[in-house]
């Protein structure tokens, strides 16, 4: 599953690509990793407000949660959906069926590959793309106890290509990403949850991917991580012949 992000754009670069502008009254500043467990601010284009670029939660809350206690904790259960049970998990159907669809524009994500007890991260990120769109749910809750309305999004997975199968090899699961063409189906407001389970079975192609492993700082408590070092090659011996 996929809970590590990147998005090192500016915000003229990302209006570009989308033709959309940034919500009134917010800014976006480049993000070099952003881990969903801290709840990040993202960029999205739903299928509502195509022309704008709202700012949401990372970690879906559905809108019938009760309590800020229980927003919390599904909020860490919901940052990925597999796509093929959207229309039928409780915390994503209500999002799916009422079409609340958007997209999430990324330069890159991390994924980590598992041999034995260790785990080696990569960065994976476009070949000739430098903004990837993922496949995406966004939900409103409204606080009962504030009033204060939340919206916030989850990603969807798929099963792994061949690169992302060699890099994830525990899960095998790789996030929904889209090509341009894909985009625009995935925010037509006509299809049908037939049309859009069979838009997202088609695997992102290997070779329009590009992935090497990065140092273990992406995972430090005590080194800072949105920074461009994170990103540098490293070399692990022990994997050289794995994407030979």
């Amino acid at each position: 599953m996929c809970y590590h992000t990147s998005l090192d754009v500016k915000k003229a670069a990302l209006e570009a690509r989308y033709k959309a502008e940034l919500a009134k009254g917010k800014t976006w500043k480049s993000v070099i990793h952003a881990n969903a467990y801290a709840v990040p601010f993202w960029p999205l284009v739903t299928v509502q407000q195509p022309e704008i670029l709202s700012l949401f939660t990372w970690g879906m809350i559905p809108g019938w949660t009760k309590s800020e206690q229980d927003a919390k904790k599904l909020r860490t259960m919901t940052i990925n959906c597999r796509y093929e049970t959207m229309y039928e998990k409780p915390s994503f159907r209500g999002a799916a069926s009422a079409g609340r669809r958007c997209l999430i524009p990324v330069t890159g994500f991390f994924e980590w590959h598992t041999e034995g007890k260790k785990k080696y991260p990569f960065y994976i990120h476009p070949q000739k793309e430098e903004i990837v769109s993922i496949a995406g749910l966004w939900d409103e809750w409204a606080d009962p106890a504030t009033g204060e309305v939340h919206y916030s999004y989850t990603m969807l997975t798929q099963p792994a290509n061949t690169l992302m199968a060699k890099i994830h090899n525990s899960k095998k699961r790789m996030p929904c990403l889209l090509t341009r063409e894909s985009e625009r189906e995935y925010l037509n407001r006509t299809l049908e949850s037939k049309e859009i389970l069979e838009l997202l079975s088609e695997p992102y192609a290997a070779e329009a991917l590009r992935a090497y492993p990065i140092s273990k700082q992406i995972t430090s408590r005590t080194e800072p991580t949105d920074v461009p070092a994170v990103l540098e090659p490293h070399n692990y011996p022990e994997l050289s012949d794995l994407l030979s």
